[in-house]
């Protein structure tokens, strides 16, 4: 599994070097791992996202953690 199985993040051949990105947008996966601890509705502000989107990526990550590949 990596993260081609989640309908909320897309890598984009020369869009951020190829990294995953929120579908639609230009923030990086690894973005929102890394600043995770203020909260959900503090990265949906920062980022400019839905609070649902960064909800529902969120809870892909942690059901799927073990098993995702790295994000870079």
């Amino acid at each position: 599994m990596d993260w081609t199985d989640c309908p909320l993040i897309e890598r984009v051949p020369g869009k951020l070097s190829g990294a995953p990105v929120i579908r639609h947008s230009r923030v990086r996966l690894d973005d929102l791992l890394v600043n995770r601890g203020e909260g959900d509705a503090w990265l949906a502000d920062a980022y400019r996202l839905p609070l649902d989107t960064v909800r529902q990526v969120l809870a892909f990550y942690d059901q799927h953690e073990e098993q995702l590949a790295p994000a870079v």
